[in-house]
């Protein structure tokens, strides 16, 4: 009894102590999460970070049909966003006028000596007319109108960056302020319905806990803002700053409503299956104490969890009561002999010992063998899920004893019924060839490509982001080792051509290079050269009061009125935090803008390939794009899907073979592993459903749970009692129902990813359970024990 109550104790003082540890767990939902830190795409990201020292700003939109006040509610918001310390700068407006008033310095060099010829032919013209020796019978040249400006800068390369980032190319320098193009252009819509501000802060939305301070502080601005609005009236954050916090709070509110869901289901059924209520505090204990260390000796290894590994952790919590129901259910069969409590649970466990061991080693040698892949998703769930396995196993071999003995349940267990002979060679038979004819439909699963789907619908806001412009798009940055490095990669085939031709879209390439020419000294001569020419035009035209030439001159000369070409000062500050490096640098590094949509993850594997391209052509210039990533998560998923499969087959076969020293034995389990996951993938791509980066998680565990239900089923037909064969096979039902209830747990969740992780693991392990219960046992019948 003390021995007992001492192990109790200390059972009781490490589980207190692995959820002090699992306090720490932190969630990491992005995307860079999921692949190697070494890889070529993550370090460019950071690399371009360091360099660049720029983050995405903080993005709020107002809509409603007042154009006026969305700007002046803009406006308010600019003023108390620029209170903050962490506030860098505001932006209400593109910022890029004073480019757009210097954008005849775009217009090419030979158009430009062309129009200075016009103006000395509109003076020639003037000084004849105006001298009676003159005779000429030419008609009066025609100078350039705006439009005929406006469509020259439109077919520059720094015209058509301006078109796609402010709707507009070039402005009047001198226009007056009564003008429509005098004043910035605004940060909205082309019908002024939806304006928006944007904030770069010192800061990171990356960091989860820095996010959620500034989107709440933001909220806070907004909700006293909108109680003075009228009704229609919208404003809200957009960007990472909003769904990161939004995503990752759904996730961790799903997953702990999950976890409790999983182990109240869990011991709902134990309840359900031993009839006892005694028997759901006979392994409560075991099973939540070891969840609890398992999961504090984890966040005590690695705090930081992917998405999906965290999500592994919530299905541990079904796959933790397993071993116990083995002993649980082989327990009663001996109380039910006449054994005593203690005398019965050594006995169970004398029994179960190197069967629960071989199931639980498998198990987890198969998910160790996920530890192998390059895609971070499954190699730390692989880790994690096998030592929290080891850990329960263990856990419950050492606690369930002392469990028993303090709380031995009824005095007068049911007696276990008498298992059937299970041998049908017909049947064995048909279920290999049903098998066989799966795999075609097995090898048909698709795989789903927009994850917009895969988002809570919390995230989505219904505002139209065209005020964004390009901007709104997806970008990737660039970062060459020299300026001329970067000359060479603008020039390159794979920039010029490859964008359109690997992704079917023409990329928007903002650089130095376009926005400050590298001839202005000979434009500045020219422009000054026109200028002057008019002047003199003007004057002549006017002693002759020609109106026509007059205006014509009028029209022209406000494009004239610049102080000069673009400089770097003369850059909005997002637009400078990309061309202009912290340390001062210009002309090698810049961002490019892609009209594809960050969710779809077909069109960011073209983007991913196009980047690959980029930066085999261009080796001394570093491309780099987070929304690319999603780009190699998924090609990476379908590339490792058979390598994870396969290392999780060799895993568990090498595991049974080498705990069972049975050839006969691991055959057996491995044609009951390999039946279920081919009924699995062929009843997934019969019933249409996708795999994606969170379902997936549940073909590994799908497989680890049918290996260690094999291996229980295998090992039964070694017993001479038919009663510890039903024993065996009842436990075997109950935990697989049990880890079935943990993934329909998952089922509850409001993020669709977790929600079709539920369905799928669901589908697969009742799959899993009729192959083991029928199918091998007809087929284990009909061979001699082993």
């Amino acid at each position: 009894m003390t021995r007992a109550i001492l192990i109790l104790l200390a059972a009781l003082g490490l589980t207190v102590l692995g959820v002090a540890m699992a306090r720490n767990l932190e969630l990491n939902t992005s995307v860079e999460a999921l692949l190697p830190s070494d890889s070529v795409s993550i370090v460019s990201i950071q690399k371009t970070r360091d360099k660049l020292g720029i983050e995405e700003p903080l993005t709020v939109l107002v809509a409603s049909d007042d154009v006026e006040r969305n700007k002046a509610l803009i406006a308010h918001l600019a003023k108390e966003f620029g209170k903050w310390p962490e506030t860098r700068w505001v932006m209400t407006d593109y910022g890029l006028d004073g480019l757009a008033e210097r954008a005849l310095y775009y217009v090419d060099a030979e158009t430009l000596y062309e129009w200075s010829e016009l103006a000395e032919e509109t003076l020639d013209w003037e000084v004849c007319k105006a001298s009676p020796l003159c005779v000429t019978i030419a008609d009066p040249p025609e100078l350039p109108d705006s439009d005929e400006v406006r469509a020259a800068v439109d077919a520059s390369p720094a015209g058509q960056v301006l078109q796609e980032l402010t709707g507009t190319s070039a402005k009047k320098a001198g226009a007056d302020e009564d003008d429509e193009e005098s004043g910035p252009t605004a940060l909205c819509d082309d019908d002024g319905s939806v304006c928006a501000v944007q904030v770069m802060l010192d800061g990171s939305p990356g960091d989860l806990g820095f996010a959620r301070m500034i989107t709440e502080l933001t909220e806070a601005i907004i909700e006293t803002l909108e109680l003075e609005q009228p009704e229609g009236t919208r404003i809200l954050v957009i960007g990472r700053y909003r769904v990161a916090p939004l995503e990752h709070g759904v996730i961790l509110d799903d997953l702990r409503l999950v976890s409790i869901l999983a182990a109240l289901g869990s011991l709902l059924l134990v309840l359900v299956f031993f009839g006892d209520l005694s028997a759901v505090v006979q392994l409560a204990l075991p099973m939540l104490s070891g969840l609890a260390v398992a999961v504090g000796l984890i966040v005590l290894i690695e705090p930081n969890l992917n998405i999906i590994s965290a999500a592994a952790l919530a299905i541990l919590a079904g796959m933790a009561i397993d071993f116990g129901i083995h002993l649980l259910m082989h327990y009663q069969s001996a109380r039910a002999d006449g054994l005593s409590p203690p005398s019965a649970a050594k006995a169970s466990v004398k029994e179960l010992w190197v069967s629960l061991l071989v199931a639980g080693v498998t198990t987890a040698c198969g998910f160790a063998a996920l530890s192998m892949t390059d895609f971070q998703g499954f190699s730390q769930m692989g880790w994690m899920a096998s030592l929290g396995i080891m850990v329960t196993l263990v856990w419950t071999l050492a606690v369930f004893p002392s469990m028993v003995y303090l709380v031995p349940g009824t005095n007068k267990p049911r007696r276990q019924r008498s298992a059937k002979p299970g041998g049908n060679r017909k049947l064995a038979v048909t279920g290999l060839v049903l098998g066989l004819l799966a795999i075609p439909l097995a090898a048909n699963i698709d795989f789903e490509r927009n994850l917009g789907d895969l988002q809570p619908k919390v995230i989505h806001h219904g505002i139209n982001e065209n005020v964004m412009r390009a901007r709104r798009n997806i970008n990737a940055l660039y970062l060459g080792e020299t300026r001329e490095d970067v000359d060479r990669a603008l020039e390159s085939d794979a920039m010029t051509k490859g964008g359109f031709r690997i992704m079917g879209v023409e990329p928007v390439i903002i650089s130095a290079q376009v926005i400050f020419p590298a001839d202005s000294d000979e434009k500045t001569e020219t422009l000054d050269n026109i200028r002057d020419t008019l002047k003199r035009a003007r004057e002549k035209a006017i002693e002759r009061d020609d109106q026509e030439a007059i205006e014509e001159i009028d029209e022209l000369e406000p494009w004239l009125e610049i102080d000069g070409p673009p400089q770097p000062d003369q850059l909005p500050p997002w637009l400078a935090a990309t061309l202009v490096e912290k340390d001062g640098t210009v002309g090698e590094s810049g961002i490019i803008y892609v009209p594809l949509r960050g969710s779809d993850a077909d069109a960011m594997e073209r983007l991913a390939a196009w980047l690959d391209e980029l930066r085999a052509e261009n080796p001394n210039v570093t491309f780099a794009s987070a929304a690319a990533l999603l780009g190699e998560v998924t090609p990476a998923l379908i590339r490792d899907a058979p390598w994870i499969l396969g290392l999780v087959f060799l895993g568990l076969i090498v595991a049974t073979g080498v705990a069972s020293r049975s050839f006969v034995v691991t055959r057996d389990v491995f044609l009951a592993t390999a039946m279920s996951a081919v009924l699995f993938g062929a009843a997934l791509s019969v019933l249409g459903v996708e795999l994606h980066l969170y379902n997936l998680l549940a073909v590994p565990v799908v497989i680890g749970l049918s290996v260690d239900g094999a291996v229980h089923v295998r090992w039964a037909q070694n017993y001479a009692d038919s009663r510890r064969q039903y024993a065996t096979y009842k436990a075997v039902a109950a935990s697989t129902l049990t880890s079935m209830v943990a993934f329909g747990a998952l089922m509850t969740a409001s993020h669709p990813g977790i929600h079709s992780l539920g369905t799928v693991g669901a589908l697969g392990l009742g799959i899993s359970l009729l192959v083991n219960l029928v199918w091998l046992r007809a087929w284990v019948g009909t061979s001699p024990a082993d």
